[in-house]
């Protein structure tokens, strides 16, 4: 294939002098497209907190504009140089940088280092890969670190904060089919009925969480958690742990694992 004859749509991200963000959809070509070993012609992009952010332009995700967003795609290789790939093989990438200074999954092309991507999972057809997307692959880890830390259904209640969430609901959904009492935590309290459709035991509000903020240790409630809010909601979560319970944080950095041993 020789670049400069495939052309394809991008939604582009560009920032004008007097600092006004403007989206619209341009037809580019793989010359515009970064270094990489890996092509892969986009079949689907998910849409994330982090790619409203870069699409609005905030420098804390994207610096360099113009830009593509869409921090994970699933499509179909067209070619590998390092032959890590086979032309036709389909595949998935998401983290790394793509979509933050990476040219992302919202065109209809990407290139990228081969050992970004990895082949598409049996069982899951490229729509269903997207339709999970990084908050499902979030909230899949975030389970299975705290199984591997330990815990067990039978240790106690589960709390998910942001529940509503891309990865608050699909974290709900995985620990609920493995067995789990889960708390739904949420600022939407008219989706508790929604959260308890996806396998929550309760909802509470997010007030319930931060409740008394000016303690140093509140009662000992949840064996474990998967915190999405961060700040004020995450301070109130380790203080209600049970002794020895575990946390697993996430957001715009890795997921971390906090284990608990409270008095």
């Amino acid at each position: 294939m020789r670049n400069k004859k495939v052309t394809f749509n991008a939604l582009v991200v560009n920032r004008a002098a007097d600092n006004t963000v403007i989206r619209e959809i341009r037809q580019r070509s793989l010359d515009d497209l970064p270094p990489g070993e890996l092509v892969v012609r986009v079949h689907y992009s998910s849409l994330n907190y982090k790619d409203a952010l870069s699409a609005t332009g905030h420098p804390g995700v994207t610096r360099h504009f113009p830009h593509t967003p869409g921090i994970d795609a699933a499509g179909e290789v067209i070619n590998c140089r390092d032959g890590s790939f086979a032309p036709g093989e389909k595949v998935i990438v998401t983290g790394h940088d793509l979509g933050m200074n990476t040219s992302g999954g919202w065109g209809q092309y990407i290139r990228v280092p081969a050992m970004w991507a990895v082949p598409l999972p049996d069982g899951l057809t490229l729509w269903e890969s997207m339709a999970l997307g990084t908050a499902g692959l979030t909230a899949a880890l975030s389970v299975l670190k705290l199984e591997k830390a330990g815990l067990k259904p039978h240790d106690g209640d589960i709390l998910v904060t942001g529940a509503t969430g891309g990865v608050g609901n699909i974290a709900v959904s995985i620990l609920a089919a493995e067995g789990y009492r889960v708390v739904a935590a949420t600022g939407k309290i008219n989706y508790a009925a929604y959260l308890k459709s996806l396998g929550a035991a309760s909802v509470i509000s997010r007030g319930q969480v931060t409740t008394a903020p000016e303690k140093t240790l509140l009662s000992e409630r949840w064996a474990g958690a998967v915190d999405v809010a961060g700040g004020t909601t995450l301070a109130a979560v380790l203080k209600s742990m049970k002794y020895g319970g575990v946390v697993a944080c996430c957001g715009m950095s890795r997921i971390r694992v906090a284990i608990t041993a409270s008095t």
